[in-house]
Formats: C-alpha cells, structure tokens, sequence
C-alpha cells in the first residue's frame, strides 16, 4: 500500500490529480492525461491496458478531487511551518557552506557560534578573552546601547552594566566600576540576588 501522496497521484503525469476521472476498470487519472493518452487512438486504460467503451463519458470525480485539495493545503502549511521554523533559528556565521545550528553567542566577535565554534573559543588562547554568552538572536540587547561596545564594566553607582566608553568619556564617567563578572559574582554573594546573570 502507498502512502497518502502516492494514492493522489495519477500514474500518468506522476503529479497530484487535476480534475481526476476514474474508469471502468477502476484505474484514476487526470482528465486531461487520459484523453492526451488516448488522443486519436482506441480509449484504453494506460494501467491495465482494458480497451474502453467508445462512448465512455469521463466525469471529475468530485470526492478525490476534495481529498486533493485538502493535501495541498496541509502539504503547503506543513512546508511553511518547517521554513518559519528554520528562519527563527540562529544559524553559526562561521559555517559557511552547510550552517548549523548556534548553541553559543560571542559578544566580541559579534557572531553565533556551533557547538565546534564555540569550542574552538575555548580552546584558542587569542579567543579565550572573548566574552560568550547563552545563543541570542538579539545581539545588540546585550550590548551597550549608546556606544554598541561589550557590557564588560558595572557601574558601581549606578549599578547597571556599562562599556568602557560609558566609563571614560560617557554618562558614567568619574563613576566608580568593576569588572562585570567580579561585581556579578559579589553581589550575588553579598545580597543573594541575580543580577546581570545574562552578562556572566
């Protein structure tokens, strides 16, 4: 037995039935490729070879034609549900010619990393400093709004993650900061909060 496809299919073009007829002999077809098959020739069945009645009058059979039509629709928002499913996920942008899927998000390369990218950051001693965080499709949120530059300061102050520029020429300059990951890890441990736990 074939599967769902194969049964809506006409034998004779191989695509899904167009206004299907069925003959005598219990063979279906699209209308228009039995009568290209038996154009100027005997009116005969292309599956089983059954010679058929010179008068034979082809009807669209009106119930195959519906169960076609609903495939096509299921078929055409089963293909879009898979597209919209691989456009939403992150793709690594070193893997060129077959991209896989991002597991990890570099903030200093500005770049989604595979699960072979993101462990050649931890193995290269040039990338070991870059700052990886959990996959994000929104790279700039973790970014430092006015000066687009790593969030790898917090602001004492403030206490909110800064970049460097923020912390020499911007809103935070003269404040008093620390090291992103230190001041995370303190205040975690002083307060029993989780601040800036995207950061780390």
């Amino acid at each position: 037995m074939g599967t769902a496809e194969e049964t809506l299919k006409c034998p004779a073009c191989q695509d899904l039935f167009t206004d299907p007829v069925k003959l005598p002999c219990r063979h279906y077809f699209c209308l228009t490729c039995i009568q290209a098959v038996c154009e100027g020739a005997p009116l005969f069945c292309p599956e089983c070879q059954i010679l058929l009645p010179s008068n034979l009058t082809l009807e669209i059979d009106a119930s195959l034609q519906s169960k076609v039509k609903d495939f096509s629709i299921k078929s055409s928002t089963s293909a879009l549900l898979t597209e919209t499913k691989l456009s939403s996920t992150i793709r690594c942008d070193h893997c060129i010619e077959t991209p896989s899927e991002a597991i990890r998000t570099c903030l200093t390369c500005d770049a989604s990393l595979c699960q072979a990218h993101a462990l050649l950051h931890e193995q290269r001693a040039a990338l070991r400093e870059h700052t990886v965080v959990e996959v994000t499709q929104d790279l700039l949120s973790l970014k430092c709004k006015e000066h687009r530059d790593e969030l790898k300061l917090f602001c004492l102050e403030d206490r909110v993650p800064v970049c460097c520029l923020c912390v020499l020429v911007g809103a935070h300059k003269n404040h008093r900061a620390a090291q992103l990951h230190e001041a995370c890890t303190d205040l975690k441990v002083i307060h029993g909060i989780f601040l800036c736990q995207d950061f780390i």
